[in-house]
């Protein structure tokens, strides 16, 4: 069941969405020109007892020049309105009814065929009209045909019980109607003997999160990953704000792909028309992305690399450490390859690789590909890698057979000797396990005086890397030290 909140540029629809979703999910600002959401986003929705996917849509004004951004998002939003079971129109209560709504609707009316209730946001009774500026104002909104506004506020909670009673039987008739049209289409009960074929544990799902610097083409590989125009895209710097989370099945596999904001350092924000409020936000929700992702892709453009003579720059290799650091599994993803020659594609990507083993040696075999989002070259090998490196994630090594390769090694039971000022100092490793997988750790149980020293602890890593094939993933060994008292002299 999904609900679609529409209407023209800050009208407070995302504020709505976030009272939907009871947090704050989308960014709300009251910018000069009213456009902060331009990609739709969904969420869970309640109000009282029902529950319904909300979906925050940006301000519709299909009379704009072709071409133009708002053109562009208001076509992408339509498209996901259509699919809707209900469209929630809002109107501004505060300015009244204007030109652009009643052309709004009127345009609808062409496009929708799903039922349409009116509600007139920022009608707050305590407001500097009172109750009578609110009564002009739904007043007004009859004329759009659309029956009787309820007056609600998003930003303070006012009308909502009144909404309910609006939205509850529109909903309940639609969940009826789908209930009886199952019903029809059910196929036949399967028989007692085959009710647990599907009882076998199933592929796990994965969420891959796309980021990196402004206008790299992170939409658009989405937009190609998805097979549609999920995303707004184009030449602007700066198009993506709030992170675009889609999910879709590949091979049998449940994915999450989360589209981000570019990613900008706070010093360099740019003016938005509220001192980078908005820009900030949109920051804020990248990093949210990256934090809560499994397999992140970090996106480098490919030509502006070849332009300098160089592979990462200094802000995408300090990325590449965030996402090493959060332990999530990286792929690089280098863009624009359409933009160059063969021989310059295979010299970025061979400096990129060379780039990342020196600089990132704890997550050795990072997988760098080579794409264009445009023409889709390349771009089908980011979900088979997304895939494994997200296996390689989840991997873990049985106790027995990690125990048996380091005696076997002559890691394990083998003695370290440190010259201190206190003497020598023994450390002998006697047993590791792993403890966890996402991302892989490792506990090691030590006896002598002090840790293991970090070159000691890097070649323990290294050889579990080489031995067990955990190739581009971060690993982690905790040390778990059993003191021993040194004898006096």
């Amino acid at each position: 069941m999904q609900v679609a909140i529409i209407g023209r540029p800050n009208v407070g629809k995302s504020a709505l969405f976030n009272r939907f979703s009871r947090c704050k999910l989308a960014l709300v600002h009251n910018t000069p020109e009213g456009h902060v959401t331009r990609d739709y986003r969904r969420g869970v929705g309640k109000l009282a007892d029902l529950r319904f996917m909300a979906v925050d849509t940006s301000g519709l004004e299909p009379f704009m020049a072709k071409g133009s951004i708002q053109e562009r998002a208001t076509r992408i939003t339509l498209d996901v309105v259509r699919r809707c079971d209900l469209a929630l129109l809002l109107v501004d209560a505060r300015s009244g009814l204007v030109p652009e709504d009643e052309a709004l609707v009127a345009w609808l009316r062409k496009c929708l065929t799903a039922p349409v209730l009116l509600a007139a946001n920022k009608a707050e009774r305590r407001g500097r009209s009172g109750v009578s500026g609110v009564s002009d104002a739904l007043s007004e909104a009859t004329r759009l045909g659309l029956g009787e506004p309820v007056a609600i506020s998003a930003e303070t909670g006012e009308g909502l019980v009144d909404l309910y009673t609006a939205m509850q039987p529109m909903i309940d008739k639609i969940i009826e109607e789908r209930a009886s049209q199952r019903e029809e289409a059910a196929p036949k009960a399967r028989s007692p003997g085959l009710a647990g074929e599907d009882d076998t544990e199933g592929p796990q799902d994965m969420k891959i999160a796309v980021i990196g610097q402004p206008n790299v083409g992170k939409s658009t590989l989405c937009n190609y990953l998805l097979g549609r125009e999920r995303s707004l895209t184009g030449p602007e710097p700066g198009l993506t704000r709030d992170a675009v989370a889609e999910d879709f099945e590949w091979e049998g596999h449940a994915i999450e792909l989360v589209d981000s904001a570019g990613w900008i350092r706070d010093a360099k924000l740019p003016e938005d028309g509220c001192r980078g409020a908005v820009a900030g936000g949109a920051l804020r929700q990248a990093e949210h992305a990256l934090n809560f992702a499994q397999v992140v892709v970090l996106m480098v453009d490919a030509a502006v690399s070849t332009q300098l003579g160089a592979g990462l720059t200094r802000r995408e290799l300090a990325l590449a450490s965030s996402i090493v650091r959060e332990g999530r599994a990286l792929i690089i993803a280098l863009n624009k390859l359409d933009l160059l020659s063969p021989l310059d594609r295979d010299k970025v990507v061979g400096r990129v690789e060379e780039q990342v083993k020196e600089s990132l040696p704890e997550v050795a075999g990072v997988p760098c590909i080579g794409v264009s989002a445009l023409t889709g070259a390349g771009a089908g090998e980011v979900l088979p890698t997304a895939l494994q490196a997200f296996r390689v994630w989840n991997q873990r090594v049985p106790t027995a057979r990690l125990n048996r390769w380091l005696i076997k090694a002559g890691i394990l039971s083998s003695t370290e000797y440190r010259g201190t000022a206190a003497g020598r100092q023994v450390m002998r490793l006697r047993y590791v396990t792993q403890v966890s997988a996402r991302p892989p750790t490792f506990a090691a149980f030590i006896s002598g005086a002090e840790e293991l020293s970090d070159n000691t602890t890097k070649f323990i890593l290294n050889s579990l890397r080489a031995k067990f094939g955990f190739p581009g993933v971060p690993l982690r060994l905790l040390e778990l030290l059993e003191r021993i008292q040194e004898p006096f002299e």
